[in-house]
């Protein structure tokens, strides 16, 4: 008795896929004093130093949340099955020529009243996860959602990083608390030189560390569940109605709403999980019976041959579905010797 399993597939769904989600699903200025949490145009990053107090060293961030799942990525395949390629986030600075271009990360010593002397001019635009307390959740979340206590350290959303043994933590105190962020990027800008004042309208790119263990973790744990948080910081020093603030578009700004190009945006990618079968076995009864995990987008065919001559394959099914899940089948199967081959191809094919 003799019993085969082959594989097949289209190109377009063996190759990695790449896409552009053009504008976040949530975004928010995290400022106490924000009195439009959710409908601002622009949201701006800077800090409370050098005398914090009882605030936090990065006293405005702004977090943006991405539907991975609606955008197309399929979701609930296990964290470890997401291969990510690359992952950037591109950002459009709203107000002209606040702040100087520094595209390198700033030791935490040179911040605050005992500063030593930095290298460069400026200061680097950072980027970091979003962690979440005070029974708040990122999986319900909102742009609307209160902010919280606004005192150091007690804010419901914060810049999220992770400490030399991979540990989780709030890095939005990391100068009065002494330690390196070490931030998941930091913003570049094309053809701007370190020390140049940023121009109103500028795109800024942050190509996130995928790579790095906890990093990478945190991303594809993000990809499982159908959504990716992100925190853009920086420690600029600002002043009342004034000082080095950095000014970002949001989703809310009207010429994103009538144009659509100014509001952060996320270009993600990935790599499908390999086609196969999970379970493939004969049982005494004489039946057939395997499973496999089909995911959203694509068609799946089912085929069995007695010989594996091209003009023997015969289907026995086609499967699609609106979400990632395990398909089962089985069929009593009397020849002595058959082989069976599935196939995707993606439905706008």
């Amino acid at each position: 008795m003799l019993l085969g399993a082959l594989l097949t597939c289209s190109a377009a769904a063996g190759e990695s896929v790449t896409l552009t989600i053009l504008e976040p699903s949530e975004d928010r200025w995290m400022y106490p004093s924000n009195g439009t949490p959710g409908f601002r145009a622009q949201a701006s990053t800077f800090s409370a130093l050098p005398a914090a107090g009882d605030q936090d060293d990065r006293f405005g961030q702004f977090i943006v949340k991405f539907d991975t799942e609606s955008a197309g990525i399929p979701t609930g395949l296990g964290a470890e099955n997401y291969e990510i390629n690359s992952i950037s986030l591109s950002a459009v600075i709203a107000q002209d020529r606040l702040f100087r271009y520094d595209p390198s990360e700033d030791h935490w010593s040179t911040y605050g009243y005992l500063a030593l002397p930095d290298a460069d001019s400026g200061r680097p635009l950072e980027l970091f996860g979003t962690g979440f307390r005070n029974e708040n959740e990122a999986s319900t979340f909102t742009e609307t959602s209160p902010m919280g206590d606004a005192s150091r350290g007690k804010r419901n959303a914060y810049a999220l990083g992770f400490d030399p043994s991979g540990a989780p933590r709030d890095v939005s105190n990391n100068v009065t608390d002494g330690f390196e962020p070490a931030p998941w990027a930091i913003a570049e800008i094309s053809g701007l030189s370190t020390g140049d004042l940023v121009p109103v309208d500028t795109t800024v790119i942050y190509h996130i560390s995928h790579g790095q263990a906890d990093i990478g973790r945190y991303l594809r744990e993000s990809l499982n569940q159908g959504f990716i948080w992100l925190t853009v910081t920086s420690l600029h020093p600002a002043l009342q109605q004034g000082g080095e603030f950095v000014s970002y578009y949001t989703k809310e700004d009207p010429v994103h709403e009538l144009f659509g190009d100014s509001a952060p945006r996320l270009s993600i990618s990935y790599n499908l999980p390999e086609l196969g079968f999970n379970s493939f076995e004969r049982k005494s009864s004489g039946e057939v019976a395997l499973s496999f995990v089909a995911l959203p987008g694509f068609s799946y065919v089912l085929q069995a041959s007695p010989d594996l001559t091209e003009n023997s394959w015969m289907d026995l099914e086609t499967f699609s579905t609106q979400t990632a899940r395990s398909f089962s089948w089985q069929q009593n199967s009397p020849q002595e010797k058959r082989f069976f081959r599935l196939s995707r191809t993606p439905l706008s094919l």
